[in-house]
């Protein structure tokens, strides 16, 4: 029992009991709530009054006559002590005393009795039931969880959770169909922890619904090989980069140097979830002839390279290409070598080198008049197991022409990569699903057809059909874990419209998808260059336009989108298609409007832009509008001081570093003097309008009051005018409001119309439990909000339609750290003052 009995804050309780009166007894007592639990699961708040004052006292739990925990607490300047404790796993159903002790004298004592835990539920007791299939797989292949005989039409919550570790992966409301059925796919993601995944399910109320489990297999061992096709390449041609054996998701660095290692280029791609991965590099016109090397790296480690040709290649039809068949199996396996791309009856080399790289297989050949060769080989058990590399060389062996890559694996290692043999409950066929991404975009386009929960080596039928007319159709192969994937592109004269992918199979279901081709977008009307900016037009069709732009890392970019025809919203997205930033309106204005903001890498970025919903639900479809990417200068700032500007039709708008840390309120007031419509802007690091100001301070001028900043970072300060060509000039500060410092005492917080926020600060401990307390001094608001952050994460939150005059506010703080507290009003008022206190009970 001793290392059974633990602690456990719980804050709707805390917020019941924090509020009573800790006034000191002249008679120690300890009061238990409740007196009755069930073991294992019963949370207890003890309550100690009537103690000396900061005084320790040893606290300890009696059962059996045997004292089974103990721990030293201090009362606080009330005489006070408080003391939760919760049952754990292990703890024995019966009576068990509280005692307090003073110098090994029980000053005061109290009972409290744990009840016999109830059993665990019956298989089959909750409503809904939870089939997963497959129940094991490897880390990032999909599971296939089916909730069944749930309430039709009625809302769930489904949340998965590692059973080793605690980790919640994932939680997501769901709807169950008509017949009280939900569906859902689930695989592994980056961070998520494998192992045993436990699934819950959680109706409206709360209450567990239903449950199950399935198994997350942990990563293989990388085991990469490369092959590039073609291995020569004319200068400014491309080269496609296939990589195998990486572990689902892998994040893959490739680096281009020559052969003294100067680094030419860097190219990144992610590995699907078969830990395959495929790149492309377009070699530079500019580059010189010769070899180079493709340098792999993964998390900073260099697991793979590989050498690439760049120059004229002698041969006279296209660009050879090198496939092996399969790229790996056990020792045995038969592996099929083509190569294609030679002229007729061209002699060649053909060089097999073992994982050492050593010649392990050296022959003449020549092409059939197709200029193809084909060749099959199998591995024996004098082989060793690795990556072994095929070479095809011209006939003196010098140039190389081609290179691809294939695993030999031992039987044990084959073995636990292949699932386990289906029981005879798995029979019957499994109900295949069918995926598309993205399942609607312009003509021209790529669309990736995946079909999942097939059987290995179940051959399909896949079907395109466009107005009842079949324009598509072919024939594939799951691989071992049952899947299926083919790149659909549509052309120039496909139509536009939905097209049916459907997928024809020997026996079970008969899965289908739409693919939505909507009309080619338009090309980009016009790129210019105005006063250092780079201006392009574009248009809207079907609702969206994608502009394309190189950037680099360090440069601080503007990026507007001008619209008369509609009121535009963009995102700024990386080359994952990850978004960077959002804005829909900006200053005042309909117009989009990103940054100023930092790049955060060197490369390939894209300018998402849509129609925000006007005057219809769905925004417009179409129209024209113009992108303006301006490269920014940030000027630095001095607080506290006085800081001249001026603005004029060539210089529109100042843009000013704005350092702030941890905890910092910053107000910013401008004079003109009259002269200036003034605005103020400040934006987020991630490029997003985080405050905006007109005319709150004298007469046109800007003003913004009390901006606080719950982390330390670099955001921007915007001086311009309504008006935008202006020409005038005037002075700003920035001014550090005083720290409201919760360390030093009491605080007292005025919130106004014109104030609507402010902040107080004050250092916390891992795991420690504060209450904040709020007293109304005077006024009231409509409406408050309170936050508490660690490092910009959320750790307690509490809002209320007005406040009472005493409100204590409980939490328990996860991590230690610098914690910022924001009370902010909402509505319009006559505003308040508040005392705001903290206890560390």
């Amino acid at each position: 029992m001793r290392s059974r009995m633990a602690r456990l804050f719980r804050l709707s309780l805390l917020l019941a009991l924090l509020v009573m009166s800790a006034r000191a007894q002249s008679t120690p007592t300890v009061t238990i709530t409740p007196e009755l639990g069930e073991a294992e699961r019963a949370v207890f708040a003890i309550e100690i009054d009537g103690l000396l004052p900061d005084t320790r006292y040893n606290v300890e739990i009696v059962f059996q006559s045997e004292v089974v925990f103990g721990s030293e607490e201090d009362s606080d300047q009330a005489g006070h002590i408080y003391y939760p404790i919760s049952s754990t796993a292990g703890d024995l159903p019966g009576e068990y005393t509280l005692r307090a002790l003073l110098d090994g004298e029980v000053v005061a004592s109290g009972v409290f009795t744990l009840t016999a835990a109830a059993p665990p539920t019956a298989a089959g007791e909750f409503l809904g039931e939870v089939t997963v299939s497959p129940s094991v797989a490897p880390f990032g292949k999909v599971h296939q969880a089916r909730i069944a005989a749930l309430e039709p039409r009625a809302q769930y919550t489904v949340e998965i959770t590692a059973r080793e570790t605690g980790q919640e992966a994932y939680r997501r409301p769901f709807t169950s169909d008509d017949e009280g059925v939900i569906t859902l796919e689930i695989f592994a993601e980056e961070g998520d922890a494998a192992g045993l995944q436990s699934i819950a399910v959680y109706d409206a109320d709360g209450e567990l619904a239903a449950e199950g489990e399935f198994t997350i297999q942990r990563r293989p061992q990388r085991q990469v090989w490369v092959a590039l096709s073609p291995a020569t390449v004319a200068v400014g041609g491309s080269v496609e980069i296939s990589l195998g054996g990486l572990a689902a998701f892998d994040s893959v660095t490739a680096q281009v140097t020559t052969a003294d290692g100067v680094l030419i280029d860097t190219i990144l791609a992610r590995a699907s979830s078969n830990g395959e991965a495929l790149l492309t590099y377009a070699t530079p016109a500019e580059l010189a002839a010769g070899a180079y090397q493709l340098v792999f790296f993964i998390e900073g480690a260099r697991l793979a390279s590989a050498t690439l040709i760049i120059g004229d290649a002698a041969r006279s039809e296209g660009d050879v290409t090198l496939s092996i068949n399969p790229l790996q199996g056990p020792i045995g396996t038969r592996h099929t070598i083509d190569v294609a791309g030679l002229a007729a009856d061209q002699a060649f080399s053909l060089i097999i080198l073992d994982p050492a790289g050593a010649e392990e297989y050296r022959a003449s050949s020549q092409t059939d008049a197709a200029g193809e060769f084909s060749l099959t080989i199998s591995s024996t058990a004098e082989d060793d197991t690795g990556v072994y590399t095929v070479e095809i060389r011209a006939e003196d062996g010098a140039a190389l022409l081609a290179a691809a890559s294939f695993e030999v694996r031992s039987a044990e290692d084959e073995m636990e990569s292949l699932p386990a043999a289906p029981s005879d409950e798995d029979a019957p066929v499994s109900d295949a699903t069918v995926s598309i991404e993205p399942q609607s975009a312009p003509i021209g386009s790529s669309h990736l057809v995946t079909v999942r929960n097939l059987s290995a080596s179940e051959i399909i039928g896949i079907d395109v059909v466009f107005a009842g007319a079949s324009v598509y159709s072919t024939e594939k192969t799951a691989d071992d874990g049952g899947f299926v994937r083919l790149e659909l592109v549509t052309s120039d004269s496909d139509a536009p419209g939905d097209y049916t992918v459907n997928i024809r199979r020997a026996s079970g279901n008969q899965p289908a998808v739409i693919l939505t081709a909507t009309a080619m977008a338009a090309p980009v009307q016009a790129s210019t260059t105005v006063g250092g900016a780079e201006a392009i037009a574009g248009s809207l069709i079907d609702g969206r336009a994608e502009i394309v732009f190189d950037g680099k890392a360090g440069q601080v970019l503007l990026i507007s989108v001008a619209s008369d025809d509609f009121d535009p919203a963009a995102a700024l997205l990386d080359g994952d298609d990850a978004e960077l930033a959002f804005n829909d309106d900006s200053r005042g204005q309909k117009d989009a409007l990103i940054g100023p903001m930092t790049l955060p890498y060197s490369g390939q970025y894209a300018l998402s832009i849509s129609a925000a919903p006007l005057m219809m639900p769905q925004g417009a479809q179409s129209g024209d509008f113009q992108v303006t990417i301006t490269s920014i200068s940030l000027m630095p700032i001095s607080f506290d001081t006085d800081i001249q500007f001026a603005l004029s039709a060539d210089t529109p708008a100042l843009y000013f570093s704005l350092p702030v840390q941890t905890g910092d309120s910053l107000s910013v007031s401008l004079d003109s003097g009259g002269a200036l419509d003034t605005l103020l802007q400040v934006v987020s690091p991630a490029g997003e309008e985080y405050a905006f100001d007109d005319d709150s301070g004298a007469g046109f001028d800007a003003e913004l009051s009390n901006l606080i900043f719950d982390r330390a970072a670099a955001y921007v300060l915007v001086v311009s005018t309504f008006d935008g060509g202006v020409k005038g000039a005037g002075t700003f500060t920035v001014s550090r409001n005083p720290v409201h410092s919760l360390d030093a005492g009491a605080v007292t917080i005025a919130l106004s119309d014109k104030a609507i926020r402010d902040l107080v600060v004050f250092d916390a401990a891992e795991d420690e439990l504060l209450v904040l307390n709020l007293e109304v001094i005077s006024g009231h608001v409509e409406d408050l909000y309170v936050t508490a952050t660690i490092e910009g994460m959320e750790v307690m939150s509490y809002s209320t339609m007005g406040v009472p005059d005493e409100l204590p506010l409980a939490f328990v703080t996860p991590m230690s750290g610098r914690v910022v507290v924001t009370l902010e009003k909402f509505g319009y008022d006559d505003g308040i003052a508040l005392d705001v206190s903290l206890e560390r009970p």
